[in-house]
Order: structure tokens, then C-alpha cells, then sequence
């Protein structure tokens, strides 16, 4: 008599029966995962409820607490000089459109107090997007190139809008390199820079933008770069590429980019500049160490 020819799920059975069991997550929510789904029938049931009651609502709850929004950081970078540094700061924006964040930066240093110690500028041709100069402006993944002419701006209304409201601006209109000009930059060595806004969207003109503008940036300066995620932030394009030649020392072999975590949130959008060899720093309000400081022992369990 033929022995019984065993089919495929015994086999497969007696083989699992042979290797060792992975150790189980026991942490709460895999150990809650797992019966509930024992009592789920069928593998599309437990993925739509996996999806649906797990999945969906955890990635929406990550979003509301950790997305980026990004006028957080302006109030942010303000109330730090207000509180830390003596001294007049300044605030670059470049590329305004319509004036949309450069009204609400505006608005920012008024709603702290900082209106008489802030000058805010603002730099764009108000003629549009320029034509693209090549592959490191180009959108990689799709044919959707930013076009000519896009984000026009208004220079005589927005100029109208800020003069019945604010005295701490300045509006210049022209190209970058252009209006980046040498008694400008000088400028700033007594209005240190505490926050750059760079959304000229294409490399080129970032490029053209910091050319000028690195000498004046001093260390810990805040530098927010509204397109870094473009082409999924790769290092052959956009913002994103003229802070990768940062951090590989082709600008200058003393200065770096440093992603700040706090404010970038789950974006990799602000970083602190940074220079080795810095010759004009911010001036602290109240020096933050002294020779006599010590840690004085309060007890031995964890808590302080």
C-alpha cells in the first residue's frame, strides 16, 4: 500500500515546526494588533482595518503635531534675538511675489516688539519667474517646469499696502545682482542678519543671491529655504543643491550649513549658518557662563 501523499500546507507546516520561532514585539500596541487580529477574518479585513483605524489616524495625528508650518520659525528666530542679543538685526527675503510672507514677517516684529530694532527686506525683479538656465533648475520627476513670467508680483501695491502699516522695511526692486549692492551689504555688519528667507525657487539664483551675501551672514543666523523639497530635496537641483556645495566646502572651506531640528520640525527647510573663522558674532544680552558656575548635587535617584 502507497503512503499518503501530503499536501502542500502540511509540508509547509511540518518545515515551520523545524525552525525556531521569531521572538514576538510584546510591546502594547503590536501585542493589541495581534488580537484583534485573531478575531479579524481574512486578510483584506484585517488590512482595511489596519489601514483605516490604525494607519490613517496615526499619520494624521504625526502630521498635526510635527508638520512643518513655516511662519513658526519667524517668531521663533525674533523672540531668540529679543531675549539673547542686544544690538539692530535684519531680515532678507528673497523672492516676494505678491508680498505674502513679507507682510506677515512684517507683522511678526511689530507683534513682538521688535519693530524698532528689525529691518525687514525684501528683493525680487516683480517680473516672474526667470527662464530656467538649465538641468540643476529643471523639475526631474515630471515636464512641470516652473514657467516664465509665474509668481509676478506687484511692486507699487504691495509698496502702498506696507507704507500705511510699518516703517521697518525696505523693498527692493530689481535683480539680485543688481540690487544686492555693495553699501547695502555694508549695511548689514550693523544690522546683522537673524533669519534669510530664500524662495527664488531655482539654484541659479540662490547661487547668485549667496555669492554676495555669505561674507555678511554672521554665525548662528537662521537661513529658511522654501523649496528644498523639490525634486524630493536631491542634492543635482534647486536649494536643496546649493546646500549640499555648502557642506562639501565649495563656496568656502569655513563654513557649513547645520540642519536646525527644532525648527525644521519634519522639513529639512532651516538651517543655522555657520563660520569657523567669524571675525562678528551677536552681542548676548547676558553672558550665559562665568568661571564660578557648578552643578550642585541635589539628590541620587533621576530626578533633578
Amino acid at each position: 500500500m502507497e503512503p499518503a501523499v501530503k499536501n502542500t500546507e502540511d509540508l509547509d507546516r511540518e518545515t515551520r515546526v523545524d525552525r525556531q520561532a521569531y521572538t514576538p514585539d510584546k510591546s502594547f500596541l503590536i501585542t493589541l494588533l495581534r488580537l484583534i487580529g485573531r478575531f479579524l477574518p481574512g486578510d483584506y479585513l484585517k488590512t482595511a482595518f489596519y489601514l483605516n483605524a490604525i494607519h490613517r489616524p496615526r499619520k494624521l495625528l504625526r502630521e498635526a503635531i510635527l508638520s512643518f508650518y513655516r511662519f513658526d520659525h519667524v517668531y521663533e528666530v525674533l523672540s531668540e534675538a529679543k531675549k539673547n542679543y542686544a544690538g539692530d538685526f535684519s531680515i532678507l527675503e528673497f523672492g516676494t511675489s505678491d508680498g505674502y510672507a513679507f507682510t506677515k514677517i512684517l507683522y511678526a516684529a511689530r507683534y513682538l516688539g521688535m519693530s524698532d530694532r528689525v529691518m525687514v527686506h525684501t528683493f525680487d525683479s516683480f517680473e516672474g519667474m526667470p527662464m530656467s538656465v538649465g538641468l540643476t533648475d529643471r523639475n526631474l520627476i515630471s515636464n512641470d517646469d516652473w514657467v516664465q513670467g509665474q509668481f509676478k508680483g506687484g511692486y507699487e501695491s504691495l509698496e502702498r499696502y506696507c507704507r500705511t502699516r510699518h516703517r521697518n522695511y525696505h523693498i527692493h526692486k530689481g535683480y539680485f545682482q543688481d540690487t544686492l549692492t555693495d553699501e547695502f551689504l555694508v549695511s548689514l555688519r550693523s544690522q546683522l542678519p537673524i533669519l534669510i528667507w530664500i524662495d527664488c525657487d531655482y539654484y541659479s539664483s540662490c547661487r547668485t543671491v549667496f555669492d554676495r551675501l555669505i561674507p555678511y551672514i554672521p554665525s548662528g543666523c537662521a537661513i529658511y529655504f522654501d523649496e528644498y523639497e523639490f525634486n524630493y530635496g536631491s542634492r543635482f537641483t534647486g536649494e536643496s543643491r546649493f546646500v549640499d556645495e555648502i557642506n562639501r566646502g565649495m563656496l568656502c572651506d569655513d563654513i557649513e550649513l547645520v540642519l536646525d531640528r527644532t525648527l525644521s520640525l519634519l522639513s529639512e527647510r532651516v538651517y543655522r549658518f555657520i563660520r569657523l573663522n567669524a571675525d562678528f558674532r551677536y552681542k548676548l544680552v547676558a553672558p550665559t557662563n562665568w568661571g564660578e558656575e557648578v552643578h550642585l548635587r541635589s539628590n541620587d535617584s533621576p530626578l533633578p
